[in-house]
């Protein structure tokens, strides 16, 4: 990068206000990063990495013209600048476009930025992935090799300028390992992978990560096909945020405008279990997106979307809000520069409950413990509908039994959410998504 951002955003900010345009938006993110694998106690690859983008947004005559550029130099930006006001009136009208205007200041959450950041040394890094590797390894005679095991971090900042007086910036570090552990014994196999993350350095900790990774594998052999089945279900916290995920798509004001939501026309309805309270929080830092303001520069904030059952809010970014005649939700978020912002989750939980994983087991006379899901990419957005390969446990008399395989389960998140009887308290967040563990009142499980 050639030209600091802050200088940028002034220069074009400068420019742009000689256009004679509606409204504009100015957005750059500056990343850099490092990564770490290690095989067999060794390094297996080092990769670091930086870069810093650029995107813009201006609206006239209710027409919207967007562009990005990749490097920060003053022939890109020129280029850039150029070709979005040139061809900004050869684009479709459309009436709901529109631009946050300046709201109160940003909270910032001191959590999810590590001053240490700049002091990690290269040695730190690799011996935090030698001792997650060795931690797996050294659990058990049984865990024979480590597939794969890498640490990366990442730190991130902000900013957003527009014309309508937002001007705000941010940063946070990320900080997470994964590892992919095998065990072997009478010549049966079985992979497990675990994952973590932290906004703190120290807060990592790769030796458990380890661990974890190799008590699940060495949990699955021996694993076997049960018959066809009804029966109650008990889904890790793992397992409960990916099916969380699935639901989110529902409650985001652009599929509901898209007809693309089985939840339209259910606001203020009893949906689901009057168990599961859902809320959407920008601000809690026990989730990976915590940030002071989304990606069109409004702040985020705590949404209750669903509340003993019943469907209060949905999600909103500033266009959809102006769609609906409502107000953004601070819920914008860009998946990539190359695209506009468009509605996403920030942290999207079920709030948890009290009672351990253990004591949500104990419930059970006989049912299964459903601690890992296959497939759930082939599940469809829309309908909420899925159909997919399970692992676990059988559970008899409260008791954790043996590990099965080989089991599908199929159905929709509307059912399922319907059929919670318990949570549990262990709420984690392995994505954007999460939920605490989960007691499924009765689950069909097809087995042979």
């Amino acid at each position: 990068m050639n030209i600091l951002p802050e200088q940028i955003i002034d220069d074009l900010s400068q420019k742009l206000n000689k256009q004679n345009l509606d409204a504009w938006e100015i957005y750059i993110i500056c990343q850099q990063g490092v990564s770490v694998e290690v095989k067999e106690q060794k390094l297996e690859n080092f990769n670091r990495w930086q870069d810093c983008s650029l995107a813009l947004r201006v609206i006239k005559n209710k027409r919207l013209g967007f562009g990005y550029c990749t490097e920060l130099n003053e022939k890109s930006l020129n280029k850039l600048f150029k070709n979005i006001v040139e061809n900004l009136m050869e684009l479709d009208e459309d009436p709901w476009l529109i631009l946050p205007e300046d709201s109160a200041p940003a909270y910032q959450p001191k959590e999810i930025f590590d001053p240490n950041f700049s002091q990690i040394t290269d040695a730190e890094r690799f011996k935090k992935a030698l001792l997650m590797e060795k931690s797996a390894r050294e659990l058990d005679d049984r865990i024979r090799r480590v597939r794969s095991c890498e640490y990366q971090e990442e730190v991130s900042r902000v900013w957003i300028k527009n014309s309508l007086g937002i001007d705000k910036s941010a940063q946070s570090t990320m900080f997470s390992a994964h590892i992919m552990a095998v065990a072997e014994e009478n010549n049966d196999a079985q992979i497990a992978s675990e994952f973590d993350w932290n906004w703190q350095y120290d807060k990592l900790n790769c030796e458990e990560i380890g661990k974890r990774a190799g008590k699940k594998a060495l949990s699955k052999l021996g694993a076997r096909m049960i018959p066809n089945q009804k029966i109650p279900a008990v889904f890790t916290s793992e397992v409960a945020g990916e099916f969380v995920e699935l639901l989110s798509y529902a409650f985001s004001a652009e599929n509901l405008s898209k007809n693309k939501s089985w939840l339209k026309d259910s606001l203020g309805k009893k949906i689901f279990s009057e168990k599961i309270n859902i809320i959407d929080d920008g601000l809690f830092v026990s989730g990976p997106e915590c940030f002071p303001f989304d990606d069109e520069g409004v702040n985020t904030q705590k949404t209750v979307l669903v509340e003993n059952g019943v469907v209060r809010q949905f999600l909103y970014d500033c266009y959809y809000a102006s769609k609906a005649k409502t107000r953004s939700t601070g819920n914008a978020q860009r998946e990539a520069i190359s695209q506009p912002p468009s509605v996403s989750p920030t942290n999207f939980y079920i709030v948890p409950a009290k009672k351990s994983l253990d004591e949500l087991i104990k419930l059970v006379d006989k049912g299964i413990l459903i601690s890992e899901v296959l497939g759930m990419h082939t599940a469809d957005e829309i309908s909420g509908e899925f159909s997919l390969g399970i692992n676990g446990h059988m559970i008899e008399k409260g008791e954790i039994s043996f590990p099965v395989r080989g089991v599908a389960i199929a159905g929709s998140v509307k059912e399922l959410f319907s059929w919670v009887a318990e949570l549990g308290g262990d709420l984690r967040f392995y994505q954007a998504c999460a939920s605490p563990s989960l007691l499924i009142e009765e689950l069909e499980i097809s087995g042979n």
